[in-house]
């Protein structure tokens, strides 16, 4: 399957949210969510633009990969996800990671409050994010099967972006603007060395 994502940041949640209600999408509910992203220090996933994260979202685990961004402007990506049972397999799943060489990185928490689309907007998925230590977002979403859907799904999501006087729509992960916002904190030395994280 193919992700193909438009992100934008925004100043205020509740406009938007009241923007995706007038189109006549409906809440599927608020979900806390930790997304653990892992990385293979000889190798470097951010250099190779791709990802390996183990999310929890309430009670419910994943583990995704995404592959490199195919295109210069929106967010389209080979994702593969699969479920984990429970926290016990979870746990059993970063051991795996681990035994393969791979390290936490960091853990992205936000809040979530996802919309489904209906009618011709069925395939659309609208996600309203709060991330901690970073901000708030608005992230629309089509995954298709394959290449031939990519195009008619990212100008759906552009001409939805203008619809929803969206602006702004940028490319840079969570897990990136994370790490940079910990880059730029001054240093505290009586709280010890901050870790040197990278995606």
């Amino acid at each position: 399957m193919i992700e193909v994502e438009l992100k934008f940041p925004v100043a205020s949640i509740e406009q938007v949210r009241d923007q995706i209600e007038s189109l006549g999408a409906i809440s599927e509910g608020v979900s806390i969510q930790a997304d653990e992203y892992f990385n293979d220090p000889k190798r470097d996933y951010a250099k190779l633009d791709i990802a390996v994260r183990i999310r929890q979202s309430d009670d419910q685990y994943w583990l995704t990969f995404k592959g490199p961004n195919l295109d210069p402007a929106a967010k389209i990506r080979k994702e593969i996800e699969m479920p984990l049972k429970d926290a016990l397999a979870a746990e059993q799943m970063k051991g795996v990671l681990d035994g393969m060489g791979l390290v936490s990185v960091a853990k992205v928490m936000k809040r979530r409050e996802e919309f489904v689309g209906h009618a011709e907007l069925s395939s659309v998925q609208f996600c309203l994010d709060e991330v901690a230590e970073v901000g708030g977002f608005v992230e629309l979403e089509s995954v298709v099967p394959s290449q031939d859907g990519v195009e008619p799904a990212k100008l759906r999501l552009r001409a939805l972006a203008d619809q929803l006087g969206l602006s702004g729509s940028t490319r840079i992960s969570y897990l990136e603007m994370l790490l940079k916002s910990r880059e730029s904190m001054p240093s505290d030395s009586s709280k010890g060395p901050r870790e040197n994280q990278k995606e």
